[in-house]
């Protein structure tokens, strides 16, 4: 018996889930200045200013092209240098990224590794560590030629992979000469500033806006409004390009996943965040008693309610599962919460019907006889 009084303090109150507001980019590559292995810098600006002397290698203009984009979020940078064994160096580098939130505390949101990354070997271990973290790896096609970058892209199958091309220029102010290069840091770029956008940011994409800092293409792409074109075909493909479209704009956000539910990198992104931020608020929870999970239930109704509220998701539905939950796995402390839900679609496709008709000829009779 406790003998006395007794108090205690308990909660019946839905916890605040919150996503990660920033988007960190993993930009790995070779450089003549710098220290070799992975540093974290704040922004691309402050790795600029220990890179900014580097006259050859990819990170110096791929950083540059980050800036371009006038966003400011974490780079963890992985460095190499140019030689014999770079290839073998960037490849460690980009396996090791799946352990530098331990290094640099932050976990890689977007991994690119530009130019690099055209290689099979680089793609493909880029996408291994991607689908790890449930980031995005964003690759390089570089392709001379549709066939050659529709032939890259069959190295591919993954809902964690974003494959952008041609070759972009850019103005390198320390040659003095106008650059050919990768586009996947500033596409990076522009995905981490769509991000911060807007409330919930990453549920939109970054097609159909212009490439900052980039004066054109190394090769035209076809791209017709509307009409079979290059820039389509590649796009079906999961290829996305650089087009002139009132500018030089990106065109495709689309990944090279089999399952065209998860072709969308838009419902990608947005499902994983929200898993994501689910399962860390979700924590506290675990290893209590099992009536906590009222509270659970009651965190993620408030979250999905504001993911509705934003435009987010069209609508949901959460449950504990009378099939999958059964006395047994109650008593084993087991529990299968299910979120159904749909997010807001982007507009991919708008078709204009114009019909002819002649219905409206007494209108053109009245003009000739002098009606009003």
């Amino acid at each position: 018996m406790n003998y006395g009084i007794n108090g205690s303090i308990s909660v019946d109150a839905a916890r605040p889930i919150s996503v990660e507001s920033t988007t960190p980019i993993a930009l790995v590559g070779d450089s003549d200045v710098g220290d070799t292995g992975v540093q974290f810098f704040g922004n691309a600006e402050l790795a600029l200013a220990e890179y900014k002397t580097a006259a050859s290698g990819t990170l110096r203009l791929a950083l540059e092209g980050i800036s371009a984009q006038g966003v400011s979020c974490p780079i963890i940078l992985g460095t190499a240098r140019n030689g014999a064994t770079a290839k073998a160096d960037i490849i460690d580098i980009i396996d090791g990224l799946s352990t530098a939130e331990g290094v640099t505390g932050y976990r890689p949101d977007l991994i690119v590794a530009p130019t690099y990354s055209f290689d099979v070997d680089v793609g493909v271990r880029m996408d291994a560590v991607a689908s790890k973290l449930w980031a995005t790896a964003v690759v390089d096609n570089l392709g001379a030629n549709e066939t050659a970058m529709l032939e890259y892209a069959d190295n591919f199958a993954s809902r964690f992979v974003l494959m952008y091309g041609p070759h972009a220029k850019f103005y390198d102010t320390l040659s003095q000469s106008v650059q050919n290069v990768a586009p996947s840091a500033a596409i990076a770029a522009m995905i981490a500033r769509t991000d911060g956008e807007v409330p919930f940011g990453f549920a939109d994409s970054i097609s159909n806006r212009v490439f900052k800092g980039y004066s054109g293409t190394d090769r035209i792409i076809d791209y017709a409004d509307g009409q079979d074109c290059e820039a389509r075909r590649l796009r079906n493909a999961g290829i996305g390009s650089i087009v002139a479209d009132e500018g030089w704009r990106t065109y495709g956000f689309e990944t090279t996943d089999i399952d065209p539910i998860w072709q969308s990198l838009e419902r990608v992104r947005t499902f994983y965040k929200a898993l994501t931020a689910i399962k860390k608020a979700s924590k506290w929870a675990r290893d209590r008693r099992a009536n906590e999970l009222i509270s659970v239930r009651k965190s993620i109704d408030a979250f999905m309610r504001e993911l509705k509220g934003n435009n987010v998701a069209l609508g949901f539905e959460i449950f504990f599962d009378p099939i999958k939950n059964t006395n047994a796995t109650v008593t084993a402390g087991k529990f299968y919460l299910t979120v159904k839900w749909q997010n807001m679609p982007l507009v991919r496709e708008l078709n204009i019907e114009m019909v002819y008709v002649d219905s409206y000829g007494d209108v053109l009779l009245n003009i000739i006889n002098g009606g009003n």
